[in-house]
């Protein structure tokens, strides 16, 4: 049996030593002085070849160590026909390591996700933006801290289950400062909140998937790595999104149009216009600049919104309304701003920037609590009063087709989308005229003196 090395004359060396591994075929381990010190190798014989593999510097290892480690890469080594093969093999295996190890570190965590989801819809002019990171802010990134730092691809259907399950049992959230705090979800919306996250989850999660493949982003940008979206697999919260089958009766309409005239000068002339646009979607018209409000040249005055809503490749839709006279009357407090050249449209608040949706639905959320609590109504929000404006219209002969096309709802069918492109701005003069009629009538207003002759189709043109 050869005798075993040991450290003090491996140390001492001055020129080469070898020690036999254990076993047949198995090579010997070489120790040899250079200059950085003692190199270790080893060394083996095949088909009367001798080939040797360097291993490292003794000191980096006990010489037990170097015995074990020397026998481990004998091993892998004799699976190839030469040293070369061997080492061809280990470097595209390190590369490949490597290169996991790199795609690893750029994956990004679920709230890198998130903000990136959100931004992607800013980029875009998505309306909804600012609601949706603060939904997500509210019900995940904040209260699920370490969840949000894993990283998105290791996010299972069961953590986005305790997400929603945390947004229908978390306390109500509180809106506004001293005497304007009001619960938020005056409808007890907290069912119609979770599922509005779980598609929000659903939309960052899809996101994400379609990211890593998008040939547009950089090589070297954030990847998520996803596989699978976990949101997907979560049903809908059930009961979340029944249809708002009720609407204020008129007496309840006529509490709301009188208490509106108690609010502050600037909040009054908001929600005045709110209701006598006929419940327009409130993210339209806060997009409304002063270059919206212009003359149309046939029909006279009219006010521009534009609907982003629909679905993903929807383009943004024109919907025009005519300013009428009373119109004209109702918005005069807003149109005001225009002269002070600070507001970049019409519905701002203080003059300055334009009134955000939150604030504006608020508004009315407040009412519905006000006018509940003292008996005149029924708890509503503008969601309420969407509906109740539209069932009112129908009451006053304002039919489903005219109805749509007041309150820019989505057309239907092949006729509708692509070969209709009549504006329909006579019959909108009308009906708005009527309905200011209407709501005139509850708030006590004098007919005499806002009676707004109706134009017929062939005579409208200004």
């Amino acid at each position: 049996m050869a005798q075993k090395l040991v450290h003090s004359k491996i140390t001492a060396l001055k020129a080469t030593l070898s020690e036999a591994l254990e076993g047949k075929g198995t090579g010997s381990l070489l120790f040899e002085r250079r200059a950085t010190g003692v190199l270790v190798y080893l060394s083996l014989r095949r088909e009367k070849k001798q080939e040797r593999l360097k291993l490292g510097n003794y000191s980096e290892k006990t010489l037990v160590e170097w015995r074990a480690y020397a026998a481990a890469k004998s091993l892998e080594i004799r699976a190839f026909p030469t040293i070369d093969d061997y080492q061809k093999a280990e470097d595209e295996r390190q590369r490949l390591t490597q290169r996991a190890a790199d795609v690893e570190a750029r994956q990004g965590t679920l709230a890198q996700m998130l903000n990136a989801y959100v931004d992607d819809m800013e980029r875009r002019g998505k309306s909804s933006a600012r609601a949706v990171r603060g939904a997500l802010k509210l019900d995940v990134l904040d209260p699920f801290l370490e969840l949000s730092q894993c990283k998105a691809k290791e996010v299972e259907p069961s953590d986005v289950a305790n997400i929603l399950r945390r947004c229908l049992t978390r306390s109500v959230a509180s809106k506004g400062r001293g005497t304007r705090l009001t619960k938020a979800s005056a409808t007890n919306g907290k069912k119609r909140q979770a599922d509005k996250l779980r598609s929000y989850l659903q939309a960052a999660f899809s996101f994400g998937l379609a990211s890593d493949l998008n040939p547009l982003r950089a090589g070297d940008a954030v990847q998520y790595g996803l596989k699978t979206n976990p949101a997907r697999d979560v049903p809908t919260i059930e009961g979340a999104n029944q249809a708002n089958t009720w609407a204020l009766t008129k007496e309840e309409l006529k509490a709301v149009v009188l208490a509106v005239e108690d609010l502050p000068e600037r909040r009054r002339a908001i929600a005045r216009a709110m209701l006598y646009l006929a419940g327009q979607r409130v993210e339209m018209l806060c997009r409304v600049t002063w270059d919206d409000l212009y003359d149309d040249g046939e029909h006279g005055e009219v006010m521009r919104l534009i609907d982003l809503k629909g679905g993903k490749g929807t383009p943004p839709r024109e919907h025009l309304l005519p300013m009428t006279q009373r119109l004209r009357q109702i918005l005069s407090p807003l149109l005001a701003l225009k002269d002070a050249g600070k507001a970049p449209g019409p519905f701002s608040l203080r003059g300055k920037v334009s009134i955000t949706p939150g604030t504006a639905l608020d508004i009315f959320s407040a009412l519905g609590d006000q006018l509940s609590q003292k008996g005149e109504s029924r708890r509503f929000t503008w969601r309420t009063l969407r509906a109740t404006i539209e069932t009112h219209l129908a009451s006053l002969g304002v039919n489903q087709e005219r109805r749509a096309w007041l309150l820019s709802h989505g057309r239907s069918g092949v006729q509708a989308k692509h070969y209709d492109r009549w504006n329909y701005l006579p019959e909108k003069r009308g009906d708005l005229d009527r309905w200011a009629r209407y709501l005139d009538e509850l708030a006590g207003v004098p007919q005499s003196a806002e009676v707004v002759q109706l134009p017929t189709r062939s005579a409208v043109s200004q």
